[in-house]
């Protein structure tokens, strides 16, 4: 059906003439190129909105694909609201791991895939990669199933030449191959896999591809350029010859290269498709011209990126501050001083470039009544307790995951050994039955007995219990699980014992499940959804809660804020230590860009004379991009910190400057060499660590009971020495790992337990 012009009208008279002139090109391949806050995902639904009601396309023969399930959900509303008369429940708007996910569970039959796979997750791949080489530890395993995962993403498989790119060694292919080989006898699949595996499935040897190329006649891409190879690959796969493709990005904000992401991409499109029409959004509507000529100005340095200028029409604001502070604790104290000013706590953003740079304004926020919130912490579905309850249901959709089966056939404890898994492992292998059936098995032949073979088909029984409750709420089936599989008595003594809340949180797992369909296809969803989007299980959403923001810059993707602190702009923090080529320092430098344009009004940057890092002094040199900001745009608070202690001069501005520490360094020394301040600060710092040995507390013992202020119970992992001073590493119940000095005073004993 056709709906007159009329109708979309009010929609295009919104969009300034080039988000209009996006919106009207449908016939040649296009390319937007949407700068930070130019309203792009104005563009996307009203080009949506456009094509079923001025093209006449069916909403199901559209394809928008996002990177995020909270765009794709955003995207799917808005398009929905702007089409009210029209069904869009059958339109695709999802994230590309869903869309694999979808397009696997349709037709993953003509690959051999069941409808009913499950999605493995980083822990769950390390797992099943443990069970394959059983005499090889965790820690020497992760690095190989992270190079895995990057090799998928990358399009290399185990006998691709050019493997050794991503992990080098003999024993890799043979890994990798024995690895997928082992996930596709227990019929499942990895997260690279939705990709990879779609690939496989969109074979023009397949009668697939030909259904796919028919159905999508409009296909979309947002943050294409955060796009990886296999993800272009798809991209590829998927559009037909009469196709209409249109891919959006921003190339000045391309900052995954660490997950594989390519900005080659979008800045090769028109010669991947010809006949491109590009199509710049420029102006913003976010940020004050004050804050986007410092991001312009520091971009501008990158060579590899489309030529653009942001501008806006927003009023002006306040001139963004540069200030340099002595070290991290006098850096968390100006900003907890200028959000005092005004006490505007939930527009406020502190932005650093690692994890571990939040500690300082945690600290210092609790003292000073500053509510706040991290961003990107601990996710509910990684937790402990849950990833218990979930392997549950997987185990009871597919009874030949080895992964989950491991995880809890002894947890809580059943009395069953290494030995005793692997016999039933042996017999699953040899009767070609799955693990639950395999128990019986095992038990008829003697090989468990006793209490352990009791326990075991005990553990047995409650799934064939559980699917025979098939007329029974979802809800009520997953609580069943919990409870006679003994997680229930398990996590409620633990909650006990150490004042957590894990039965609280199993309690919320059961809530979520109750928002889909009662049927295997309701479980199958919720435990697809939660691989995809783990931030919809739970009830806590922290960027809802009142209080300033701490967030790391790769996690400020899609928002913004009223005022926001860019902290930490310093050598080898930001930039990163790890940058060695000119790629490397321009992406640090989209990073810079993400970051600045994330605020709408007030922008304040920080930079440090000296910071701790692993427990070290650092004297600091101010970040090579503070020197791309012209003077004229910014007012600068404090002296900048040019010259180290120890020897080390003014950082040179010429051309071709790498940085200290990075390749290809260049220094010009310009002030003498002050011995005097050498001798003092050797003493001072030897006087420190003299001091710390000798007041160490040295009663700590792994296994023991500890509570921190702020982050609550835990269990004391490992104790190790550091230069003469105790190191307590802690696992926290809620997942954090921290190591602390036990000289340090933050750690209270609970028990010995």
């Amino acid at each position: 059906m056709v709906y007159g012009v009329s109708d979309v009208e009010r929609y295009l008279e919104q969009l300034n003439d080039r988000q209009k002139e996006a919106v009207l090109e449908n016939e040649k391949p296009l390319l937007v190129l949407a700068g930070a806050g130019s309203g792009k995902t104005r563009v996307i639904t009203t080009k949506i909105a456009y094509a079923i009601e001025v093209l006449g396309i069916a909403p199901w023969q559209i394809l928008a694909v996002t990177f995020t399930n909270k765009a794709a959900k955003e995207m799917r509303e808005r398009v929905s609201s702007m089409v009210p008369g029209v069904d869009t429940s059958s339109m695709h708007i999802r994230t590309f791991h869903s869309f694999g996910a979808w397009l696997l569970r349709v037709y993953g039959r003509e690959i051999g895939l069941s409808p009913n796979f499950a999605i493995y997750d980083d822990q769950d791949s390390l797992s099943l990669l443990s069970g394959i080489f059983p005499d090889s530890r965790k820690a020497e395993l992760s690095p190989v199933a992270k190079a895995i995962s990057l090799a998928k993403d990358m399009m290399l498989f185990p006998d691709s030449p050019d493997l050794e790119k991503v992990r080098w060694g003999d024993d890799f292919p043979r890994q990798y191959e024995q690895y997928q080989k082992r996930l596709k006898e227990v019929g499942n699949v990895d997260f690279a896999d939705l990709i990879t595996r779609s690939i496989e499935l969109l074979n023009p040897n397949l009668p697939v591809v030909s259904h796919i190329h028919n159905r999508f006649r409009m296909i979309l891409v947002d943050e294409y350029q955060d796009s990886n190879i296999a993800q272009f690959e798809l991209l590829k796969a998927l559009a037909g010859p009469n196709s209409f493709i249109c891919v959006v990005g921003d190339d000045d904000q391309s900052i995954y290269r660490f997950r594989g992401a390519k900005v080659e991409h979008i800045l090769t499109f028109p010669d991947q498709f010809p006949q491109t029409k590009i199509v710049k959004l420029e102006q913003n509507y976010r940020s004050t011209e004050e804050i986007l000529s410092i991001a312009s100005s520091v971009i501008a340095n990158n060579r590899g990126r489309h030529q653009k200028v942001l501008w806006t029409a927003n009023p002006g604001g306040p001139k963004p501050a540069l200030i340099y502070v002595e070290d991290e604790k006098a850096e968390a104290l100006r900003v907890a001083r200028e959000i005092q000013k005004d006490k505007k706590y939930q527009g406020t953003a502190v932005i650093y470039r690692t994890n571990a740079q939040s500690l300082n304004f945690e600290t210092l926020f609790q003292k000073e009544k500053i509510p706040y919130k991290v961003i990107g912490a601990l996710r509910f579905y990684d937790r402990e307790e849950v990833k218990d309850a979930l392997s549950l249901l997987y185990l009871l959709l597919n009874p030949f995951d080895e992964v989950h089966f491991k995880r809890m056939i002894n947890k809580p404890a059943r009395g069953l050994g290494p030995s005793s898994v692997d016999k039933i492992l042996s017999v699953s292998e040899s009767s070609q039955t799955d693990y639950l059936h395999s128990i019986s098995i095992a038990c008829e032949k003697g090989l468990l007995k006793g209490k352990a073979g009791e326990n075991a088909k005990r553990f047995a029984l409650i799934f064939q219990e559980a699917a025979a409750m098939g007329n029974k709420e979802n809800s009520v089936i997953v609580e069943y699980l919990i409870r006679e599989s003994n997680l229930y008595d398990h996590y409620k003594m633990m909650d006990e014992k150490n004042h957590t809340d894990k039965l609280a949180n199993l309690g919320q797992l059961i809530d979520a499940v109750k928002d889909y369909d009662s049927s295997a296809d309701g479980l199958v969803e919720f435990l697809e959804s939660l691989t995809l989007d783990p931030t919809t299980l739970g009830d806590y959403d922290p960027s809802m809660e009142e209080g300033v923001s701490l967030i790391t810059m790769h996690n400020t993707k899609g928002l913004e804020f009223d005022r926001v602190f860019v902290t930490g702009l310093e050598e080898n923090l930001f930039p990163s230590r790890s940058c060695e080529s000119d790629e490397d320092f321009e992406e640090e430098r989209r990073l810079f860009y993400v970051a600045v344009t994330r605020a709408k009004r007030e922008l304040f940057i920080t930079s440090c004379r000296k910071r701790m890092i692993w427990g070290k002094t650092n004297f600091q040199l101010p970040s090579r991009y503070i020197k791309e900001i012209p003077d004229s745009l910014i007012r600068i608070e404090g002296r900048a910190f040019t010259d180290r202690p120890f020897g080390s001069g003014q950082f040179d501005r010429e051309p071709g400057y790498h940085g200290f520490g990075s390749l290809g360094e260049k220094r010009r020394l310009k002030n003498p060499v002050d011995r005097s301040n050498i001798i003092k600060s050797v003493q001072s710092f030897a006087e420190k660590k003299e001091k710390a040995i000798h007041t160490g507390d040295t009663s700590f013992t792994s296994g023991m009971n500890v509570r921190h202020q702020q982050y609550g119970d835990g269990k004391v992992v490992q104790v190790k020495n550091l230069r003469g001073r105790e190191m307590v590493e802690v696992e926290f119940s809620g997942g954090k790992r921290s190591t602390f000095f036990s000289s340090s005073g933050v750690l209270k004993i609970i028990s010995n337990d």
